[in-house]
């Protein structure tokens, strides 16, 4: 999965990633 320059900024803020097309993203935080 490709990443998206704010990837490391979201899981900081407890984001739950999934894969969507091709890229991982954040849905749900904590």
């Amino acid at each position: 999965m490709k990443n998206t320059a704010l990837t490391a900024v979201h899981e900081s803020l407890g984001a739950k990633i999934v894969p969507f097309a091709g890229y991982n993203m954040p849905v749900q935080y904590e």
